[in-house]
């Protein structure tokens, strides 16, 4: 017999007709697949990313599988007619769906991640790609777990699952579970390859910035030659024994060696300017 529940409080009173299952809640706070195997039954918990509950608990007996999920089993009993009539035929089916509907679940969060990671392409942000990495190095070793799961299951002697029954179907779970580690794994490189864009970036509005430094410090350079060239030679002129014994029969000249030496001096930034290829 299969029976489902959502409420946990529900699943330990029924549990408790198997015998005595202890640790429960302590099981359900694993954050890696779980399996214990005694003499009367074997449990069996697997995390999912999911909001809310994020485990999979099935207790699997000869007679009775209970099952603590929010997964929803379409219809199996036609697929596996045959199956689930032969000994311990419900316990193994279900675990099998439990761990299929898993892996769906975990491709369906590397999608997401992917489809993040696409968005970084085009616009590579520094901490973005960080989460996306501490993300995808969690669901790699999730999806290990998973693949080393599946191995244990089937070269262990667990009479609650049998994989025999389900031969064919448990080697193609096999290969899924490896195709998506491998892509799982593939994809950490990509993560490299973000960071070093977003270096590049980095660099390049460091450069940015520093160019446009570089800009202001020599405008201010180049301001403070021109006040400061004419300021010294009419503070010269404008001392009275100076000026009144030399300089105030030619104050027509020292105007225009004013506007030549405030000339000479824009000129000559311009010109600096120009050599540092600030302008263009």
């Amino acid at each position: 017999m299969i029976k489902f529940f959502t409420s946990i409080q529900d699943f330990k009173k029924e549990a408790s007709s198997i015998g005595e299952i202890e640790n429960i809640d302590k099981v359900l706070e694993l954050d890696f697949p779980f399996l214990d195997k005694q003499q009367k039954y074997a449990l069996l918990n697997i995390p999912i990313y999911q909001d809310g509950r994020q485990q999979n608990l099935v207790l699997l007996s000869k007679k009775l599988v209970l099952v603590y999920s929010d997964f929803t089993l379409k219809v199996y009993e036609k697929h596996f007619k045959d199956v689930l009539k032969k000994p311990y035929g419900e316990s193994t089916v279900i675990s099998f769906l439990i761990l299929k509907q898993v892996l769906k679940n975990y491709s369906r969060e590397f999608e997401r991640i992917r489809a993040k990671m696409n968005l970084l392409d085009l616009d590579p942000v520094l901490g973005e790609i960080e989460n996306s990495g501490r993300e995808l190095r969690r669901l790699t070793d999730r999806c290990e777990e998973l693949v080393q799961m599946i191995i244990i299951l089937k070269e262990r002697d667990i009479e609650e699952f049998n994989t025999s029954l389900i031969s064919f179907d448990y080697e193609i779970l096999s290969a899924e579970a490896r195709y998506w580690l491998e892509r799982c794994r593939s994809h950490m490189y990509r993560i490299s390859s973000l960071r070093t864009k977003s270096e590049m970036r980095s660099n390049r509005e460091l450069n940015s910035t520093m160019h446009r430094l570089t800009i202001i410090i020599t405008f201010l350079t180049i301001t403070s030659i021109v006040v400061s060239v004419p300021g010294t030679i009419g503070a010269i002129f404008g001392i009275p024994a100076l000026s009144d014994a030399y300089f105030e029969p030619h104050t027509n000249l020292l105007v225009l060696i004013l506007i030549a030496s405030t000339l000479l001096s824009i000129a000559l930034g311009y010109v600096y300017w120009k050599s540092l290829s600030l302008v263009k």
